[in-house]
């Protein structure tokens, strides 16, 4: 299931791309932070190789391996991607090398499922090296791979990078829905779940937070 909040219009014309099999080879989400603009990427990749007849179905093991980052055709690109090192920890922008990884990558087939799936967190964030060396790569899609940028304002970005995209604008949810997937999905008590939806300001992603961490209250 689709687990992104809030975002009817964004999640329905993603369904129906899938259903007439028209996905576009790049897309840009943008919106603020902590409106669900990883989780529907990671839905969408789900969907792309999921193995049930309606995805994604949250339940398969494709699926479930997405989910934990476990799945070697979906792969997250941003500022602390590298993991623990000193560099990852110290980096400012997202490197031309990085994306020159990506670019290895994507040049060759799935390994276990029918999409190769590149999401890259924080665009934003990309040097102008980068940028220029993404777009010679949007400007020549691959079959079944798919790239997904993830931006709180796609102004940042080179215009050219922009137009290569299919653009999906994210809005806060309302603070309704947002208390109503606190308690129904995530289990927290309605009083709590109340609170935190109205001091989360519509951000599902700062809620789950903060419901793990009462110094962020």
């Amino acid at each position: 299931m689709w687990q992104v909040v809030g975002q009817t219009r964004v999640v329905s014309l993603l369904k129906r791309s899938l259903e007439r099999k028209v996905v576009a080879h790049a897309y840009l989400f943008v919106g603020p932070s902590h409106v669900g603009k990883m989780t529907l990427a990671l839905n969408l990749a789900q969907a792309l190789n999921c193995e049930a007849a309606e995805p994604p179905c949250g339940e398969c093991l494709s699926c479930q391996k997405i989910a934990s980052a476990k799945h070697t055709d979906v792969q997250i690109i941003g500022l602390t991607t590298d993991g623990d090192s000193t560099e990852a920890k110290s980096r400012t922008e997202i490197s031309i090398d990085q994306i020159r990884q990506m670019q290895h990558s994507a040049s060759l087939p799935p390994f276990e499922g029918r999409y190769k799936v590149f999401i890259i967190d924080g665009a934003e964030q990309l040097s102008s090296e980068a940028a220029n060396c993404l777009l010679k790569t949007l400007e020549e899609p691959v079959g079944k791979v798919i790239f997904i940028l993830l931006t709180t304002n796609d102004k940042l970005l080179p215009a050219t990078v922009i137009s290569r995209c299919q653009r999906l604008e994210l809005s806060p949810p309302a603070i309704t829905e947002v208390e109503a997937a606190l308690n129904s999905h995530w289990g927290i008590e309605p009083q709590r779940a109340k609170l935190l939806a109205r001091l989360s300001h519509s951000r599902l992603g700062w809620a789950l937070s903060a419901s793990l961490d009462d110094s962020l209250l």
